[in-house]
């Protein structure tokens, strides 16, 4: 038997893919926002907007898969300021067209999930996810055994971003 090695998924696998509660009950991206800067990388923190932050999901398909989250602690999108939508939608279309410049993807995946039925695993607090797609990066093992090989360690494709998300422009 082959192993696949993917230590940072261990939290995740050990709670049956749901994230225990903090104690406090507070919220898994808020309390990383709130910590400040000097903390971003500990937190896969990318880069920090006005009303929203981008993070590497720790929890990745693929390498580069992000999170952008608005700081305004809402479930649902249409909650959001249309300013706060605004700035939103345009770092997730800047970081579409950077991914294809970056990895010269064959491919994207975008997604908002709204409501713990729509499989979202912070339902309260809404992000979109953006992780590039190739042709090829799924394979029998995801088709089979719903097994998804992970072969990058996080922290490297976190200093390989680090830099061209410190660089996006986002005009709006």
């Amino acid at each position: 038997m082959k192993i696949l090695y993917a230590p940072w998924r261990s939290s995740y696998v050990k709670f049956g893919g749901k994230k225990p509660k903090k104690e406090s009950g507070e919220c898994p991206f808020c309390s990383k926002f709130e910590k400040g800067t000097e903390h971003d990388a500990e937190h896969l923190i990318l880069r920090r907007f006005k009303h929203c932050v981008v993070m590497l999901n720790l929890h990745p398909y693929n390498a580069g898969h992000v999170l952008v989250i608005p700081y305004m602690h809402v479930p649902a999108l249409h909650l959001l300021t249309k300013e706060i939508r605004t700035e939103l939608i345009e770092v997730t279309t800047t970081i579409t067209k950077l991914y294809q410049e970056l990895f010269a993807c064959d491919g994207l995946n975008m997604g908002y999930n709204s409501g713990k039925a729509s499989g979202g695993s912070v339902p309260e607090h809404m992000h979109i996810h953006v992780l590039p797609r190739f042709i090829g990066d799924t394979g029998f093992l995801a088709a089979l055994a719903n097994t998804k090989p992970i072969s990058f360690e996080i922290n490297t494709v976190y200093a390989q971003l680090k830099e061209p998300f410190a660089q996006l422009q986002i005009d709006y």
